[in-house]
């Protein structure tokens, strides 16, 4: 259970996960103690799952972001394992979830220009293990994007 303590925190690190330790325990109005005695404990039950950079893709020289849905053959669980097996080791695929519907999975993609991705797609995502079908819809303009949970809305 997230308490009122907890939410002060979390959202306060989701915007700038750096915070030294007695700027958060200001911001919160808790003691030092106190707020570092909550954030590890947070950490330790898995809420806070770690700190990184966000990186804007553009800038970075990523110029092209899809998103591709995927249909595989799902007649064994070893057959899924295969396809989860070749998505992870992917470094081109940044987020992969499994879907209700027409298709099986959404792949978030990235590249650094239009024939790098067509190159992924065209060649790598073929060699993916059990896949049926795939359709690739590309980012025209990233309309909002965010990391930060909506905590004000937990009771």
């Amino acid at each position: 259970m997230i308490t009122d303590q907890d939410k002060k925190i979390l959202q306060i690190l989701q915007d700038n996960g750096r915070m030294p330790m007695v700027e958060l325990a200001a911001k919160t109005n808790m003691s030092e103690s106190t707020c570092l005695r909550r954030t590890k404990s947070l950490e330790e039950v898995g809420v806070i799952k770690g700190y990184a950079a966000i990186l804007d893709a553009e800038k970075a020289g990523f110029d092209v972001t899809a998103f591709v849905q995927v249909s595989i053959n799902q007649n064994t669980e070893a057959a899924f394992d295969r396809f989860k097996k070749a998505v992870r080791a992917s470094p081109h695929i940044l987020e992969c979830y499994s879907l209700s519907g027409p298709y099986d999975h959404l792949m978030k993609v990235v590249a650094r220009s239009n024939k790098e991705l067509s190159h992924f797609i065209l060649k790598t995502l073929k060699t993916f293990p059990e896949i049926r079908d795939a359709q690739t819809l590309f980012v025209l303009h990233q309309v909002k994007h965010t990391h930060a949970l909506p905590l004000e809305i937990l009771d």
